[in-house]
């Protein structure tokens, strides 16, 4: 069992902070530098138990998981390329590892949900839920609703998978020809750039735009303007060995990042009590905003992205009450199975809606539970099952690749 680094902590941190670093290591030892960071996949249960919440109509700010997610994929993917490139010397060989071992993770489910909801598409008639498989197939999906054209029901969280895909096409390439100096600033100047290009979208299209699609779809869907996510991951990744001997330092980003997430809420809410008054629909309506007006679409994902950053920077370090709660029963377990629960929860979704309909407009926070009760160990279920019979088999598959 290797333990978090405190060599040389000496230089750097209090007498007092290098026995709470040991103590840390004897009660919560954590994987090697590079190594796999099993509390991390506490995070994903939780991104993705956040969005599911959110599609049942209890957690109005719950699509915010889908942006832990991200950072989650930049730090992951990242940690992976660290991995390779100690034992891969061709960049060549580096990058077809790379796309190979991807490929075998993201494409089985991937292939089967499309597939089996194009077929369902069919069966109903709905023609233009079939027009939908060129998007899908090509991982273009998050452009679809730019075109004046709704994403499917069945299909319509999958434009995320979208954005990481696009991500990599890019990233891996910068990975390899960039050395680490050039690669760190690159991946900096894309975190700083990516809120820019999101303003650069709102006041640039703001005037050509009437309604359709509304401002904030774009921002929302164009995936380079959400590469800052994935970029944060991927510093996490590389900067891990200094991180893991900064809890102090990680701390204070926490603090940061949640100090940014009061302002921002503080700042919009008096906007909209300005123009509204202020009441209990106003915070609600705040609370479960989906970045929309008034520059949100700018200012909220950065948000997002530095409250993700600040908590797998807090479980690298060590944070014990962190990396303890990480250690909860269910979470890890939960988390590994997270991305085929992602993928099947709005089918499964869809499908409760049709065997048990609401009346239209009017959802109780009653039918919200027994939708996220009944649908989220559904989901679960077929997760697990998903992962034993089809995910892990071709996961063997990637040693062919490492």
């Amino acid at each position: 069992m290797f333990h978090l680094p405190i060599k040389n902590a000496m230089a750097h941190e209090s007498r007092g902070e290098i026995v709470r670093l040991r103590a840390v290591n004897a009660a919560y030892p954590v994987p090697e530098v590079k190594g796999y960071v099993s509390e991390v996949d506490a995070l994903r249960a939780l991104a993705m138990t956040a969005v599911f919440a959110y599609h049942c109509d209890l957690m109005p700010f719950g699509w915010a998981g889908v942006w832990l997610f991200f950072v989650i994929s930049g730090f992951a993917i990242t940690s992976s390329l660290l991995g390779s490139v100690r034992v891969v010397q061709s960049k060549v060989l580096l990058l077809r590892n790379f796309y190979a071992r991807r490929c075998l993770r993201i494409w089985p489910v991937y292939i089967l949900i499309v597939t089996g909801s194009m077929i369902a598409a069919a069966l109903a008639g709905n023609h233009e839920a079939l027009g939908h498989w060129p998007w899908l197939a090509t991982f273009t999906y998050n452009y679809l609703p730019l075109l004046h054209r709704e994403h499917w029901g069945v299909t319509g969280h999958l434009w995320t998978i979208s954005v990481e895909e696009q991500f990599y096409l890019i990233f891996p390439f910068l990975f390899a020809f960039l050395g680490q100096r050039w690669l760190v600033a690159a991946l900096w100047v894309c975190v700083a750039l990516s809120p820019a290009l999101r303003a650069a979208l709102i006041w640039g299209l703001q005037p050509m735009l009437r309604s359709e699609p509304p401002v904030h779809s774009v921002v929302h869907y164009f995936g380079p303007a959400h590469f800052d996510a994935f970029s944060a991951g991927a510093l996490l990744a590389i900067l891990r060995p200094l991180i893991a001997t900064r809890l102090s330092h990680a701390r204070i980003f926490l603090a940061a990042a949640l100090g940014a997430a009061a302002v921002y809420f503080c700042i919009y809410l008096g906007v909209d009590a300005a123009g509204q008054g202020f009441n209990e629909q106003v915070l609600v309506s705040e609370i479960g905003s989906f970045a929309t007006g008034e520059g949100r679409e700018t200012v909220i994902y950065t948000v997002l992205v530095g409250l993700a950053s600040a908590l797998i920077a807090l479980i690298l370090a060590g944070e014990a009450w962190l990396v303890a709660f990480c250690r909860l029963p269910l979470l890890r377990p939960i988390g590994r199975v997270s991305y085929g629960a992602y993928v099947y929860h709005f089918p499964l979704l869809s499908l409760y809606n049709v065997l048990w309909p609401s009346p239209e407009g009017f959802v109780t926070w009653t039918g919200g539970l027994s939708k996220f009760g009944v649908g989220y160990a559904v989901t679960l279920l077929i997760a697990f099952l998903s992962f034993r019979y089809i995910e892990a088999p071709v996961l063997r598959l990637r040693a062919r690749f490492s």
